[in-house]
């Protein structure tokens, strides 16, 4: 039997960046999780020397806890649709992040790159006229690594939704700017003696073409077949269900899926971990850990809480919510720290089984979602978001899909596997599962309804 070959696997997150050894059997040899300065994370100014100096940590701490350990390949993959410019002197300017502001491009134009594209222009026009390439977070980062530049290609069908000739000429863009496409999964390059030297790599390895984070979260989790859910959850949530064809709902984003002839139908929560994170700062818990928090939470009462009856705080993605109205509450009173933060989980559960219930409406009946990222970490919050989902929640050995995802597409590009599904296959396994209690099902039915009604007055009062 042949010896499993090492993959180090890195994704670039908004708040963090993570990696692992993850070996073409599926195991995992070591995680961790690098943050980024909080300071620089408060003022948005999050660069791509961040990036470098997390991956450059996560190797050190990953050698230092698996010390017979070489990874024999690198493959990225990161949040977007994120721009890195980068001058014909070689010098990196400021990202141009998914969370921050877009221009308006031409109407009916599917690019979801070019808008950012077209702000760097109108904000920064000399440092547009210097810039030689416009680089996807995980592309620039592959390639201070050492890669060609390029920009990876999810599949064939993703084109349009990156960009094409006849879209950056109407948005006054030099498609030239822009990398070549490669597929994903493709070698890309090898770490060079600069890299090998500043990160701690192995000079000459391979780099492979990893993608975006929901695609490698999608694969991470074995969602490759129609019907499947991937509930991929961080900075912001995605439900993400793989479908046998294209369908158009308001609400939702439609975009190809990886594996051919599919389509992945998403809801894109943005604020879902960014929300918690408000209530930890506005309570003053920022020192807190979160097991520590959901064990306060949620551990003390079980999945059932106790939320003030009748006390709603949605987030401020509540589908159809104007946008004057932020946020609100309602109940008999002001509740303490602990009714307060029990009030955001449940919004945080609502939100997602408010999506749900858009899929139902297009045909599709969730029962069960595979969960990917911090949130799949905590069995407390597990088994609340069973309950309020009325979903059986799935947990994968490796918790953090978009790793996994790496390690599958590195797996088959070194030749371990012949195609994605047979990789899948090979190195997905899942550990643990949540089923809906049917008291705490019963009742956040019930509350649920109560939430979507009041939201519904709240919307005909501010129209």
């Amino acid at each position: 039997m042949n010896t499993p070959r090492i993959i180090l696997c890195a994704d670039i997150g908004s708040s963090a960046l993570k990696a692992a050894f993850i070996d073409t059997g599926g195991r995992s040899h070591g995680f961790v999780r690098k943050a980024y300065s909080w300071e620089r994370l408060a003022r948005g100014a999050v660069d791509g020397s961040d990036w470098e100096k997390a991956l450059a940590l996560a190797v050190g701490e990953l050698s230092r806890d698996a010390p017979g350990l070489k990874p024999d390949a690198l493959c990225i993959s990161g949040n977007g649709p994120t721009l890195v410019p980068l001058t014909r002197e070689g010098k990196s300017l400021a990202p141009f992040h998914w969370y921050k502001g877009r221009a308006d491009t031409p109407k009916q134009l599917p690019s979801l790159f070019l808008p950012y594209a077209a702000a760097f222009l109108q904000e920064n026009p000399g440092g547009y006229e210097q810039t030689r390439y416009l680089f996807s977070a995980p592309e620039w980062l592959s390639f201070r690594c050492g890669a060609e530049p390029v920009t990876v290609l999810p599949s064939p069908l993703y084109e349009p939704y990156y960009w094409d000739e006849a879209q950056c000429q109407k948005s006054g863009l030099d498609q030239g700017k822009f990398p070549p496409f490669v597929p994903l999964g493709s070698p890309i390059g090898r770490v060079s003696s600069e890299a090998a030297a500043y990160f701690g790599l192995p000079r000459g390895i391979p780099l492979i073409a990893g993608g975006p984070d929901f695609i490698m979260a999608l694969i991470g989790v074995g969602a490759v077949e129609p019907g499947i859910v991937c509930d991929r959850g961080g900075t912001s949530e995605g439900i993400n269900l793989c479908t046998p064809g294209p369908v158009y709902a308001a609400g939702l984003r439609t975009l190809p899926h990886v594996e051919g002839g599919f389509w992945n139908l998403g809801a894109i929560l943005p604020v879902s971990g960014r929300f918690f994170e408000w209530y930890r700062e506005l309570t003053g818990q920022t020192d807190r850990g979160y097991n520590e928090l959901l064990e306060e939470l949620i551990g003390t009462s079980g999945s059932a809480l106790s939320v003030g009856e009748g006390l709603f705080f949605p987030p401020r993605s509540f589908p159809g919510m104007p946008p004057t109205a932020d946020l609100f509450m309602a109940g008999p009173g002001l509740p303490g720290r602990i009714g307060f933060g029990r009030a955001v989980l449940e919004a945080l559960g609502f939100q997602v089984r408010d999506a749900l219930e858009i899929f139902s409406g297009c045909g599709f009946s969730i029962k069960e979602m595979r969960l990917s990222g911090g949130q799949s970490k905590n069995p407390h919050w597990n088994q609340l978001k069973a309950d309020i989902t009325a979903c059986t929640l799935l947990v994968p050995e490796i918790r953090d899909g978009e790793l996994a995802g790496d390690a599958c597409i590195a797996a088959r590009s070194l030749g371990e596997f012949s195609g994605l599904s047979q990789a899948v296959s090979g190195m997905i396994r899942f550990t643990e599962s949540y089923t809906p209690s049917p008291q705490g099902a019963s009742r956040y039915t019930e509350r649920f309804h109560a939430y979507r009604e009041l939201g519904e007055k709240l919307r005909s009062f501010l129209a």
